[in-house]
């Protein structure tokens, strides 16, 4: 088998495009798959890590607010075109799987020329302007919530997630991070981005950490040097600052009693696999305002409390962990509820189909 996967920009696509990756070459190692990425995304350093080929091609987002970007966007998309099916040519993969996001938009509309089999992954609630547009061309359009169907015809799959992810120990995890059991680890995370406005707050909160608590924030490569900088000096105890580690996110997950997060929906898809608890606060102006969408879908079956951004602060995230607004067994038990660990092998089943 031969397949294409066109994954990239944030982790929130590539993550699920590994995942399959990972589910094609348990059944079949001799399986050839190539990704397509472009060259101003995450995927340029995750995934060749990760062992797997990759071809970049010119890719930039339809913009909407006038701006160089926007307008050189379409010639960029054309020149991205071009070069997908050179690659599709000399590949000639049977199926495209494609996660989203602008990079699959070339690499699409090369595909339906060829005549390649294509079927799309829509991680977030309110499909993408891509998927939209692609839905109408591909085989199958596979959807992470039940939600979507309202704006979106596809199967309801859940969202792949990584087995690294999936199959993680706890206690190991704890043991290798040396945490101690009897304190409750908060996880906080913005993003494969990383957020400016949670790293603020929650660095303001580090000085008053309640006791039996340990945070770990991830706090993204971007903001990392400020951060340090900021804490230097302070009285700083029962927390760590990270700059984005891809490679540990399985330890940390798997060691978390909490996360404190943005609401992607692979992020989400994650979280759900190990049981964990949320506090999600969506970013206000992802597109269509999708996290929101994301995080009510959770939040309403228990799984998480949703705090809008503008009443976040560290004295409302101190006190919800110091008052009984969280049952964690419950939340625990409502993530687990809506997991969808079998994600990667119904997708695979589909794409053997």
């Amino acid at each position: 088998m031969k397949i294409v996967i066109a994954a990239g920009g944030t982790g929130g696509h590539i993550y699920p495009g590994i995942a399959i990756a990972e589910e094609i070459r348990r059944r079949n190692p001799q399986a050839e798959i190539l990704f397509i990425g472009s060259r101003e995304g995450l995927e340029k350093d995750i995934i060749p890590r990760e062992g797997y080929k990759l071809t970049l091609i010119a890719a930039r987002a339809l913009l909407r607010k006038l701006s160089y970007k926007s307008v050189t966007a379409p010639f960029v998309c054309f020149i991205g075109f071009l070069q997908s099916l050179a690659v599709l040519i000399k590949f000639r993969p049977s199926t495209i799987f494609a996660t989203g996001g602008y990079v699959c938009l070339p690499v699409i509309a090369a595909a339906k020329i060829l005549g390649i089999k294509i079927i799309i992954h829509e991680q977030n609630v309110i499909p993408g302007m891509v998927n939209k547009i692609c839905s109408r061309f591909s085989y199958k359009t596979l959807l992470t919530f039940p939600e979507s169907l309202h704006y979106i015809k596809g199967e309801v799959v859940g969202d792949p997630v990584r087995q690294a992810i999936k199959s993680m120990d706890r206690k190991l995890a704890r043991e290798k991070l040396g945490l101690l059991e009897e304190k409750t680890t908060v996880l906080i995370m913005g993003g494969s981005q990383g957020s400016k406005k949670l790293n603020e707050i929650v660095i303001s909160a580090a000085e008053r950490i309640p006791e039996g608590f340990e945070f770990i924030h991830i706090i993204g490569n971007r903001d990392f040097p400020w951060v340090n900088n900021y804490l230097k000096g302070k009285k700083v105890i029962n927390y760590r600052a990270l700059p984005y580690v891809y490679a540990e996110m399985s330890l940390l997950l798997a060691a978390a009693d909490l996360v404190v997060s943005r609401a992607g929906a692979t992020a989400i898809s994650e979280l759900l696999i190990r049981g964990l608890p949320m506090i999600l606060i969506p970013f206000p102006f992802a597109s269509d305002n999708h996290q929101l969408f994301n995080a009510k879908a959770v939040a309403v079956n228990g799984a998480a409390i949703v705090v809008d951004e503008k009443d976040f602060s560290s004295d409302k995230l101190l006190s919800l962990l110091t008052t009984n607004s969280m049952d964690y067994v419950k939340m625990k038990t409502a993530s687990f509820s809506l997991a969808r660990p079998m994600a990667a092998e119904r997708i695979v089943d589909i794409l053997y189909g």
